[in-house]
């Protein structure tokens, strides 16, 4: 795993901050299979932000500005 980068919503957020999201890279093989809380799955692009919460959409922004999102 890469650390990937930290985000954070703000204290008096309207999503109830103060929140913060550590992300990490890796490589994985097999099928990905929602359990325990995570009830579906879904693949996001960049031009799916606006249907994320706030903190995702700061990943998927930074994911798109590495070139690792389209």
């Amino acid at each position: 795993m890469v650390h990937f980068g930290t985000f954070e919503v703000p204290a008096g957020h309207p999503e109830r901050g103060p929140f913060r999201m550590i992300c990490y890279t890796a490589e994985h093989s097999g099928p990905l299979t929602p359990s325990m809380e995570i009830a579906e799955k879904a693949w996001f692009g960049y031009a799916d932000r606006h249907r994320v919460s706030y903190v995702d959409s700061l990943v998927l922004q930074a994911l798109h500005e590495g070139g690792l999102l389209r």
